[in-house]
């Protein structure tokens, strides 16, 4: 099973000019630790929020030239907002795609088990009517981020990871200049 920082490198890839939200902790900081962009905003302190996020920046988007928006949220961020799985299914953002890391824990906080080790996200979004990919290794993720990207969404790229994580410095960057940079980019 691959490692999030190792799904990270390969997102990156092919991201250079898509936007792309990434969820707080561990993930945040392990994006963050493969090179800074603007077209990246890193969540601060708001588990569960970056689908909902990545909702409305992809609805924005939709009269602009941009491929996707993504986002990237764990397991347990997810489960803490289903709501935002009926909500891109309502409202069917054609240029969103959420990649779900699931690790079965709360690996920003601990690692204490999360409830995905007994409910399937996967299923769960398909029982939203979301087209789902499910991948658990390196070279079906890549597959996954290459087909995603230019399908229309709204997409949920769930993927199984191992419970590493990377050791990287905390972003203690002032959100409101991660925000600034972002909302530049996207104009």
């Amino acid at each position: 099973m691959m490692s999030r920082l190792d799904a990270l490198k390969i997102l990156y890839k092919y991201t250079e000019n898509i936007p792309v939200i990434s969820s707080c902790g561990n993930t945040s900081r392990e994006w963050a630790s493969l090179g800074r962009r603007d077209n990246h905003l890193y969540m601060v302190d708001t588990m569960g929020l970056t689908p909902s996020v990545a909702i409305g920046v992809s609805l924005t988007l939709e009269k602009k030239g941009f491929k996707k928006c993504i986002g990237i949220e764990g397991d347990g961020g997810v489960l803490m907002n289903p709501n935002s799985l009926a909500s891109a299914s309502y409202l069917n953002p054609r240029k969103w795609m959420l990649i779900v890391f699931d690790n079965e824990c709360f690996a920003s906080t601990g690692g204490q088990c999360s409830l995905a080790s007994r409910i399937d996200i996967a299923k769960v979004a398909e029982g939203f009517n979301l087209k789902t990919i499910q991948t658990d290794n390196a070279e079906d993720f890549e597959k996954a981020v290459q087909k995603s990207i230019e399908e229309d969404g709204p997409i949920v790229l769930h993927a199984k990871i191992n419970q590493e994580n990377q050791k990287n410095p905390f972003l203690n960057d002032d959100p409101a200049v991660l925000a600034y940079k972002f909302s530049s980019f996207l104009n």
